[in-house]
């Protein structure tokens, strides 16, 4: 991964300019689909990632503390001041992880992808749980942590309790099954549109088990996992608007119970090619069935993962390993009058732009 030899952000509006290829580039994803264009809005919705490359963020929660940050770089502020800095900064990041994908990833195929029962949830988890592990390295990146001196060390609560903690809980457990490093397959995830994400979580799943060379070619057994996965994510709407700590703990449940279902279908698959089902069960520790703490009380981020961090040594690649390798100035606008609170993250699925809780 290159690293950029541009100078630090001393504006809101060099900050914004750079923001997408700081981005881009602590991913390792592709490409990013921003055009370059910010939009200040005043509604429901702190920030907005739309499917033509614009990129939406509410003027007093995002850009206002933004301004304020840039006006007082390097003085020291008290810590209910840098929280505001940091969480508007999640924000931009969240957004900015929307529109990353593959190189020649397609936006169209990325919105019709997101229709589909639950790609939303799968999306959103993993947009929020990687700015959560990425942010400390995107502000370095943009050398926030020179303005703001100490919004390092702060830690905001996040967003999405009820499906960041299921999509920790499937990633982890796949890192632990297929020998793979902390946060690899959040990234891979992440480095994905809505349209590669489920083919990927899939194409882990299956590999990390003895199907791929028990199956013949046809076997209907990637698309039932597929299915299963859509149907337990989907479910996870049930939780949204409830409080933090309840939804990210229905979150981890569902998650375990999604992976019970899912181990115990790829072993009665291989029951027909092999006298001992069992052979084809995913080699793995127990089930963990505590969240961690910050997944209750959603106010704790683990340690920035490095993107793309590479599998541990070993002589042969895993075919989850093999599976895994594999801007113009801002412009800004003042439109309408601010409705209710602000929810980050939303994606919209209609053409143009609405602001409010049903834009999406």
């Amino acid at each position: 991964m290159s690293v950029s030899t541009q100078a630090a952000p001393s504006t809101v509006d060099e900050l914004l300019n750079q923001s997408g290829p700081a981005a881009l580039e602590i991913s390792g994803a592709g490409r990013s689909a921003f055009n370059g264009q910010v939009v200040a809005t005043e509604g429901a919705i702190l920030g907005l990632a739309h499917w033509d490359g614009t990129l939406y963020l509410d003027r007093e929660c995002i850009l206002d503390p933004l301004e304020q940050m840039y006006s007082h770089a390097g003085a020291k502020q008290p810590v209910p001041t840098l929280l505001h800095y940091r969480e508007a900064l999640a924000t931009l990041l969240h957004e900015h992880a929307h529109f990353l994908g593959a190189s020649g990833a397609s936006q169209d195929a990325a919105r019709e992808a997101f229709l589909k029962p639950g790609s939303r949830e799968l999306e959103e988890g993993v947009a929020e749980a990687w700015a959560q592990d990425n942010l400390n390295a995107y502000l370095t990146r943009l050398g926030v942590d020179k303005v703001a001196p100490g919004i390092e060390n702060v830690e905001t609560a996040g967003h999405y309790n009820a499906f960041v903690p299921a999509v920790r809980r499937l990633s982890s457990d796949l890192e632990a099954r297929s020998e793979l490093d902390p946060g690899q397959v959040l990234n891979a995830l992440n480095r994905e549109t809505a349209a590669g994400q489920f083919p990927l979580l899939v194409s882990l799943i299956y590999n990390s088990s003895r199907l791929p060379e028990l199956e013949p070619v046809g076997a209907t057994t990637r698309d039932d996992l597929e299915s299963l996965l859509r149907q337990g994510l989907n479910h996870l709407d049930t939780y949204e608007g409830h409080p933090p700590g309840f939804a990210a703990a229905k979150s981890h449940a569902t998650a375990n119970d999604l992976l019970q279902t899912v181990h115990q279908h790829i072993q009665s698959a291989g029951s027909a090619y092999t006298s001992d089902p069992s052979a084809c069960a995913l080699p793995a520790p127990a089930l963990n069935t505590s969240p961690r703490p910050g997944d209750l009380t959603s106010d704790a981020s683990p340690a920035p993962a490095a993107a793309g961090a590479p599998a541990s040594a070993r002589l042969t690649p895993s075919p989850v390993q093999t599976a895994l390798s594999g801007v113009a100035p801002a412009r800004l606008l003042q439109p309408s009058t601010r409705v209710g609170a602000p929810a980050r993250g939303q994606r919209l699925t209609e053409v143009g732009f609405r602001v409010g809780r049903d834009a999406s």
